[in-house]
């Protein structure tokens, strides 16, 4: 599908290009961060920028520090229903910054080997815990992708529910060029995702980058986008349908979706029974229903 042009009504700190951000107004601000920008776009939409456009948002040490707080906090939010995660400037993710990686591991030259191992353990559970949020957020995340999405952008992506890009994105697992196992989630969560095996090794073994239209044919991707402005305009519009609806339905299905993907479908069905023992109990069913067969507006739920 390629998406129009419509002019995006988005705060953005010098996204994209000058020219068009003359023409936006900006919203306040919620979040105080540095490394990753949260705007309330109203209507329960969040929009959450990497912002190290310098570097192509390359996630450094204040990314690390930021972002799980970022999505804590959103996952709790009641304003917040859907999130829009997007790069600022004019790439998505370049991957970790290689530059400060070093640093941020901490490796006591003094230690033995098996209490460094400890400490770099405990370094990268941190770490993976951070691009988890993502998928442990309760709010659906939408995925606005341009320009290049690399190595540990993969991953993040990939924790993502959906994933729309722009025709000029290049993807690449890249962490095999680099002397290393992608270790975020791209070898654990892309193998569930697209639907070639041979394909995705192929692509994990040589790090080679690949495009739209390789992403959109094995499923990575489910939406492309003329320009990085439709991307996020396109990922906007998606997260305003999916916070018209019911939140405790909404946050339902995606606790449900993910559950029923690491378990047999006998446990997920007995795993939604629970969920909705409790949860069909909502005043969200009747007026859901009275505004279906009146053929009404979709009724002003309560904040979840």
């Amino acid at each position: 599908t390629i998406c129009s042009h419509p002019q995006l009504g988005i705060a953005r700190t010098n996204s994209f290009s000058q020219s068009e951000g003359s023409s936006l107004q900006f919203l306040q601000m919620i979040y105080t961060n540095k490394a990753v920008l949260v705007h309330d776009l109203g209507d329960g939409v969040f929009h959450v920028q990497l912002n190290n456009p310098k570097q192509l948002n390359a996630m450094n040490q204040t990314f690390w520090d930021e972002f799980p707080d970022v999505f804590t906090k959103l996952d709790v939010d009641p304003n917040c229903r859907a999130i829009v995660l997007s790069g600022n400037g004019r790439a998505f993710c370049s991957g970790i910054d290689l530059k400060t990686l070093s640093s941020s591991i901490p490796m006591d030259v003094e230690m033995d080997t098996a209490r460094r191992s400890r400490h770099m353990l405990r370094w990268l559970e941190s770490v993976q815990k951070s691009v988890t949020l993502v998928e442990k957020c309760c709010k659906p995340v939408i995925a606005a992708i341009h320009g290049f999405c690399l190595g540990a952008g993969v991953d993040l992506i990939a924790a993502c529910d959906i994933r729309y890009c722009s025709k000029e994105v290049e993807f690449c697992v890249k962490e095999v060029a680099v002397g290393l196992a992608a270790d975020l989630g791209s070898l654990n969560r892309l193998p569930k995702m697209v639907g070639n095996e041979g394909w995705l090794r192929e692509l994990c073994y040589t790090a080679r980058k690949f495009g739209l239209q390789e992403a959109l044919e094995h499923g990575l991707v489910s939406r492309i986008c003329d320009s990085p402005e439709a991307v996020v305009a396109a990922a906007k519009e998606t997260a305003k349908a999916i916070a018209a609806s019911s939140p405790v339905a909404v946050q339902g299905t995606k606790l449900v979706l993910n559950y029923s993907r690491d378990h047999t479908v006998d446990e997920s069905l007995h795993y939604v029974a629970l969920w909705n023992a409790s949860q069909l109990q909502t005043d969200d069913v009747a007026a859901s229903a009275v505004a279906v067969l009146t053929k009404g507006p979709k009724p002003a739920y309560a904040k979840l």
